[in-house]
């Protein structure tokens, strides 16, 4: 059974007022500021209603009057074969609906989203310029060709840059192995928010392209052209 004070502290983790364990737990208001209080010892079935409000929260109640948020759960999902790119982007299409979203790419060698998209390469770019989500990539400074505009990339050091692709989008985080065509998406907004600050921080190490290396640069369209 909890004691007083893990609802004390268990409220505290959460940031809830008596209110809004109230309401969670169907508890009175009266009942629950009392019982904090230390007005009355609570009924069994008060405080399994206060337990199961707790942990529908994702609090974890421990001995010795300890709490704590449960460990997050998150879903992974691996999609191999030929249309594993396919797959890739019927989930990216899923999650990013508008200029509000964006997506964030590191991507050693760009052309193989062309090689291996296939058919769902002309489909992700139509969905992106109708919904008009972001995008930042980066890539490493020696790279040769582009498959989006150039504003969205920034380059770094060749060995800063891995040749396993990675993908931060909402509350997922994605790994793209070319030689295996397998891609595992993990479903986590933890997992994903830790990943895109690491981000963001080699995003402010990086630097656009220099005029030079713009020369260089090959740039898709869906003709084909510059393949």
């Amino acid at each position: 059974m909890i004691t007083l004070p893990q609802i004390k502290a268990a409220r505290a983790l959460l940031d809830w007022k008596q209110e809004d364990l109230a309401k969670a737990s169907g508890v009175s208001l009266a009942s629950v500021n009392n019982l904090e209080r230390g007005l009355y010892s609570p009924r069994p079935e008060t405080l399994a209603l206060i337990h199961s409000a707790f942990e529908g929260a994702g609090i974890e109640f421990l001995r010795c009057n300890g709490v704590a948020m449960r460990e997050s759960q998150y879903r992974v999902t691996t999609y191999s074969g030929e249309n594993f790119i396919s797959d890739l982007d019927t989930d990216i299409l899923s999650v990013l609906h508008g200029p509000e979203d964006e997506l964030l790419a590191i991507s050693y060698n760009e052309k193989n989203w062309i090689k291996y998209a296939g058919v769902s390469n002309p489909v992700y770019l139509k969905a992106r310029e109708q919904r008009g989500w972001g995008e930042r990539f980066l890539v490493p400074e020696t790279i040769s060709f582009l498959t989006s505009p150039v504003e969205s990339y920034r380059c770094l050091p060749e060995d800063r840059i891995p040749q396993m692709a990675i993908e931060i989008y909402g509350d997922r985080y994605a790994l793209i192995e070319w030689s295996s065509m397998r891609v595992t998406i993990i479903q986590s907004e933890t997992i994903a928010n830790s990943h895109r600050i690491m981000f963001n921080g080699l995003w402010n190490e990086a630097k656009p392209f220099s005029a030079k290396q713009l020369k260089k640069i090959e740039k898709y369209n869906r003709d084909g052209q510059g393949l």
